[in-house]
């Protein structure tokens, strides 16, 4: 007890406390614009940890990854584009809420969602770390790849009235998720001889094009239509819409524990990260909901599944970083390498020898957190005026961003035209009624179950029963096809209603 209360002074201090606000306020900033990641805002501050004793560094680095996640929110709420990918599932109900007036409803459910979601992961890191790491060490590669295949079947779910045009949508995604070389064997496919295309279409750039972009090409055909679909012309004048009350926070406290579970969990899993994370928060939120139908037309439900997921992985990718020294996710790599900096030696032995370092990882994370709501409901009123701002000013500075966002990933012309040609593709994808989201998840999920499964069959010499010998890989099956059996289901009974 002496020892946590002597780091809980020092993390206390008030250049702590300065540096903690000051990277907050930096980590909601870079997650709000597009193609500005918390993965480059880490980094980029992880060599100034050089001169830092340890706290104020983790109070750096700590504030800049939680509040990083939640500024992807601000984004895609305000404008239909998701700050970081991790807050991709969030447009889904967040920009409909923008539409309809709720702004500000649904910027403080995301705030507040994502606060959940941070402490509850923090509270299992701290109350199981050393256990719970374990159940990571038992996910090989044909359990990678069966969770995996569970997550793409959220493709259905998310599909809205059609299921064949999700189902669409999630093929054009696996084909473009195709280009590049091979993850196992190296080989080049669908590059057509160009070196920019041999590490396949860069992530950022298309996630701008299909949400960012698509949406500044439709504004601009329908300014000269009667229903202008301006965000000036539907502020609201009820403060109700503006507010979130304690029936908001009542009808979501459900889906803000068991995304903020499925959250914890996944950031367990080494390699499979806060994006996931969302979509597997948000599907599984529609899929328990009494009126899923509610789900894309609005509902904060939907806005606190997908950022409790989210910024539940912030703690529990620890986990295994803490435990196994294997990191959780990219930003968790990183940090891996400022502790190494600091001389805290991460694994199993760090509970023993460096308690004191353990202590004040788990004492910054929760205040990191903390901060990131005082900031954030501080600022709220400032990010709501964004809806202010006549749109002949608004898009012409998104579009600037989103090009400067999809250049400075690899600093490529390249993928500027990338982010153009699926920008055009999500427009006609929109026009067309078809969902972009569903592309986006199995562009996403397409590379990572490849490798997972194609290790699994390297290893296993391609013999596919590799994928039932597991007790976990059975499990994830099973839910994979209870899941197809349920989307088919709901699709069919809402069809005869």
């Amino acid at each position: 007890m002496d020892i946590f209360l002597n780091q809980l002074g020092l993390a206390l201090q008030g250049t702590n406390l300065l540096i903690l606000f000051i990277a907050t306020i930096v980590g909601i900033i870079i997650g709000a614009i597009p193609g500005l990641t918390v993965n480059m805002a880490v980094a980029l501050c992880v060599p100034l940890t050089i001169h830092f004793p340890l706290a104020p560094s983790l109070c750096m680095l700590f504030a800049l990854y939680a509040s990083g996640i939640y500024g992807g929110s601000i984004s895609a709420i305000l404008v239909n584009t998701p700050g970081t990918p991790a807050s991709a599932a969030t447009t889904i109900d967040g920009f409909v809420m923008a539409q309809q007036g709720k702004a500000g409803k649904a910027l403080k459910m995301a705030l507040f969602a994502s606060f959940c979601g941070g402490m509850i992961s923090v509270i299992i890191l701290v109350a199981v770390a050393q256990n719970l790491a374990n159940v990571a060490l038992k996910f090989g590669p044909a359990e990678r790849s069966t969770l995996l295949l569970f997550a793409l079947t959220i493709v259905g779910v998310l599909s809205g009235k059609s299921i064949i045009k999700g189902l669409l949508a999630g093929s054009l995604g696996l084909i473009a998720a195709t280009v590049g070389a091979d993850p196992m064997l190296a080989v080049p496919r669908f590059t057509f001889g160009r070196l920019e295309l041999e590490e396949g279409f860069g992530y950022i750039p298309l996630l701008i094009g299909l949400f960012a972009l698509s949406e500044i090409f439709q504004q601009a055909e329908d300014r000269m239509q009667t229903n202008i679909r301006s965000l000036r012309s539907i502020k609201s004048r009820n403060k109700e819409d503006e507010s979130l009350t304690l029936q908001d926070i009542l009808l979501s406290w459900k889906t803000i524990i068991r995304s903020s579970l499925l959250g914890t969990f996944i950031g367990i899993l080494p390699g499979i990260g806060a994006t996931v994370a969302c979509f597997l928060g948000y599907g599984e939120a529609k899929r328990a909901a009494k009126n899923p139908e509610l789900f894309g037309q609005g509902t904060v439900e939907g806005v606190a599944a997908s950022e409790a997921a989210n910024n539940a992985v912030t703690g529990s990718a620890l986990i295994p970083l803490l435990s196994l020294s294997i990191p959780g996710d990219s930003v968790t790599a990183i940090l891996y390498g400022a502790l190494l900096i600091q001389g805290v030696t991460t694994g199993p032995l760090i509970f023993q020898n460096q308690i004191d370092a353990v202590y004040l990882i788990y004492i910054t994370l929760t205040m990191a957190n903390i901060a990131m709501v005082i900031v954030g409901y501080s600022f709220m009123s400032f990010f709501t005026k964004v809806t202010d701002i006549p749109r002949n000013i608004l898009f012409p500075i998104i579009f600037i961003f989103c090009v400067i966002g999809s250049y400075s990933i690899r600093n490529s012309i390249f993928d500027i035209f990338v982010m153009m040609a699926f920008g055009i593709i999500g427009y006609f994808m929109r026009r067309l009624a078809i969902p972009v989201v569903p592309m986006l998840i199995a562009f996403i999920l397409a590379q990572p179950f490849e490798e997972a499964m194609s290790q699994a069959l390297v290893g296993s010499e391609g013999n596919p029963t590799v994928f039932v010998n597991s007790p976990i890989s059975v499990f994830f099956l099973f839910l994979t096809v209870f899941s197809i059996w349920f989307t088919l289901r709901r699709s069919f009974q809402e069809k005869k209603g």
